[in-house]
């Protein structure tokens, strides 16, 4: 019996997301769209996460440059990647994932994406000298 409770539970995970905690952008997009895909299957964890380097077979610095998606089954997913991948389990995003997976979108789509994630401190009103990542924000 214990068994098969499990195997439903398992059958039911469709995967991790890994966002930066420590990031007031980044947690407010959790809170805005945590229940949406946590009624799919999806599991929210902080990138701090002890392990989760590890357990996505990245590098501390690849894990905390962007947002990461762990299938249930499947290799680890990110930057706009993961979204395209998390809209795909939502009826009403399925477009938009279509929309931006077409190649020149895509290309267009990472490259905001990216830049977003580099910023994402100051985006928030927190930007710090040791959150700071790019020279397009820093003032002479």
């Amino acid at each position: 019996m214990n068994t098969e409770m499990t195997d439903n539970k398992a059958r039911e995970l469709a995967g991790w997301i890994f966002f930066d905690a420590e990031c007031r952008f980044c947690v407010t997009g959790r809170r805005r769209w945590g229940r949406i895909f946590e009624r799919r299957g999806f599991v929210w964890l902080p990138l701090q996460t002890p392990g989760a380097a590890m357990r996505l077979g990245v590098t501390e610095e690849q894990l905390m440059a962007e947002m990461w998606v762990l299938p249930a089954q499947g290799q680890p997913i990110n930057g706009l990647r993961s979204w395209i991948e998390l809209m795909r389990h939502v009826w009403w995003l399925w477009p938009l994932a279509i929309l931006l997976n077409l190649p020149a979108v895509r290309q267009v789509g990472q490259i905001v994406y990216r830049w977003i994630a580099r910023n994402r401190y100051c985006l928030a009103g927190h930007c710090t000298t040791k959150h700071r990542h790019t020279a397009f924000l820093e003032m002479p």
